[in-house]
Parts: C-alpha cells; structure tokens; sequence
C-alpha cells in the first residue's frame, strides 16, 4: 500500500490535469506489502502531457514511480483496468 501522503500528494497533483481517471495496481494495492515502487495507471491525459504528469509525479512523492498510459490496449492495460483500485476520477476523490 502506498502512504496517505503519497496518495493526497498524486490526488492533489492529478486535479491539475485533464485526467478521466486515476488507478493504483499492482504491489501498490497490496496492504501486507510495502513495495518499493508506487504503480499507476492514468486514463484521459493527453500525449503531450504525460511526461510532464509524470516529472511532476516523481517530485511529489516518497518512492519511484511506473505510470502506465490506459489508452495503450494491451493485457497489462486490460488487467489493470479490471483488477486496479480507482485513487482519482474527474473531479472527484476516491478514498
């Protein structure tokens, strides 16, 4: 699981972009494992604004970050949007 800092600093940060929604996969939603990384998928945000999404995303919190774009249709894509735990959609929070 990833801290609430962490969370409220990625939610706080995804409001600033035209993000459709926010999921948070793989060792990340995991409550008895501390991972290493914080594992995110993102649906809605422009090419041109990915890698700005994610340099911000990199600052703002206290472990590296894996972002993965949802608008790429693959298995990961698929598994992800199936198994992922919603952290942000549109304008609102998801706690």
């Amino acid at each position: 699981m990833i801290l609430d800092q962490d969370r409220e600093a990625i939610t706080r940060l995804a409001e600033h972009y035209p993000i459709t929604r926010l999921l948070l996969f793989g060792s990340s939603i995991d409550p008895t494992r501390e991972g290493r990384d914080i594992d995110l998928a993102v649906e809605g945000l422009p090419p041109q604004d990915f890698f700005r999404f994610y340099g911000d995303l990199l600052f703002s919190v206290s472990k590296p970050v894996d972002l993965i774009d949802l608008s790429q249709n693959s298995k990961l894509t698929h598994q992800i949007r199936k198994e992922g735990l919603p952290l942000y959609e549109a304008t609102q929070k998801i706690r």
